[in-house]
């Protein structure tokens, strides 16, 4: 039997979805009665969050290349300082699923007896709260701890959607995509993951960039 453990890599994640996870590690973190010894870690692990989210923002409304490449050294800085904090949650919790989940990182995959979870539904596409933004809410899909996703256009000539690299969320609501350009036909496409396995993509949707 495998021991229970967190993931130590978000890598792949989207800048959003990281910054939601970071924000939600460090407030599940503070004071947590099960680290105590990582308290003081706390602080500089704090700062390096508050940055990446505060230079992910200015990326994300439209920053210039100089604000994209801060942000791109505040997200290194910021998923080393998570691999290490993540690897000490391990290491405390020895397994204990409690004092794992209480850490707000997320449970890594490993066996178990539950099916490959359900093809995400009620997919839909809205303006983001920002210029050049675009926002993706779906239904949860229950068992899955996180969702991958991938947008894409159709070029000038083509008749297929061509894809960009898959994206990773841990949530189902909320998720902010960008830059979108003004006029141009973005396509969607959403598939779930859980312990056991990953679903099938959803049927793609698309929205007009305003």
């Amino acid at each position: 039997m495998r021991t229970e453990r967190v993931l130590l890599s978000y890598e792949k994640w989207s800048d959003y979805a990281l910054a939601t996870l970071a924000g939600r590690t460090l407030s599940f973190m503070t004071n947590n009665e099960f680290f105590p010894d990582q308290q003081e870690e706390l602080v500089p692990y704090g700062v390096l969050v508050t940055d990446f989210r505060a230079k992910h923002e200015i990326a994300s409304k439209g920053g210039s290349s100089l604000d994209n490449s801060a942000k791109k050294l505040s997200r290194i800085a910021l998923l080393k300082a998570m691999k290490t904090l993540a690897f000490e949650v391990n290491k405390v919790s020895d397994g204990n699923a409690n004092m794992l989940l209480s850490s707000g990182f997320m449970l890594a995959s490993q066996p178990q007896e539950s099916e490959i979870p359900d093809v995400p539904t009620l997919i839909t596409l809205s303006n983001g709260r920002q210029k050049g933004q675009m926002r993706m809410d779906f239904a949860a899909v229950p068992g899955a701890y996180e969702y991958e996703y991938q947008v894409g256009t159709i070029p000038e000539g083509s008749t297929e959607i061509s894809w960009g690299e898959s994206l990773f969320t841990p949530i189902s609501r909320g998720n902010v995509i960008s830059p979108v350009i003004y006029g141009t036909t973005y396509y969607v496409q959403v598939r779930a993951r859980n312990k056991k396995g990953v679903s099938d993509w959803a049927d793609p949707v698309s929205w007009l960039g305003r």
